[in-house]
């Protein structure tokens, strides 16, 4: 009996040293995940700066009726590339967050709506940040239709109401989880 026992510790040693080696392993592949979405997010990012730019740059191009609507829409379509880099950002943070042990200490004091203990947290947030972006990314194409003098019909619909059963159903999660 005496004889088993070393030999079941060893086994279990050996299982517990391979589990650690793949959960770091796991560790080092969600962190490469994460820093590849961070750099989408920046790439987003610097498109929204360009978007932001080009609107200015074509003012001078346009007819004197239309540079408030295409400002506009410029600016729109501006703010919505840098909502979705938010998006992608939080993701970044939220994936390397969750897959932090509790006794690793962040390097930085993150706010309270960023402090995520479990994946559904990071999905609300992100639910909301993607809603405003669509709500923004909608208007800037509904003003784009009317500006370009195309008539509006009940297929304008469909977005306000995803948008609306999105919403909702982050609202029954909100409710549900509280």
């Amino acid at each position: 009996m005496q004889s088993l026992l070393p030999s079941y510790i060893h086994r279990q040693h050996r299982q517990s040293t391979l589990m650690k080696r793949i959960f770091n392993l796991l560790k080092l592949v969600i962190t490469a995940i994460a820093l590849l979405v961070f750099a989408a997010g920046v790439i987003l990012a610097l498109l929204g700066v360009f978007e932001f730019f080009v609107t200015f740059s074509h003012l001078a191009s346009v007819d004197k009726e239309h540079v408030v609507g295409m400002l506009a829409t410029g600016l729109l379509k501006a703010i919505d590339l840098f909502l979705m880099a938010v998006v992608f950002f939080v993701f970044s943070i939220g994936i390397l967050i969750l897959f932090t042990g509790p006794d690793e200490l962040l390097p930085v004091v993150l706010p309270e709506w960023l402090q995520i203990k479990k994946f559904v947290e990071l999905k609300v947030i992100l639910w909301e940040a993607i809603l405003t972006s669509l709500v923004i990314s909608y208007l800037s194409s509904l003003a784009e239709q009317r500006m370009a003098g195309k008539q509006l019909n009940i297929f304008h619909l469909i977005i306000p109401g995803v948008i609306f059963l999105i919403s909702l159903s982050l609202f029954l999660l909100k409710k549900r989880e509280k």
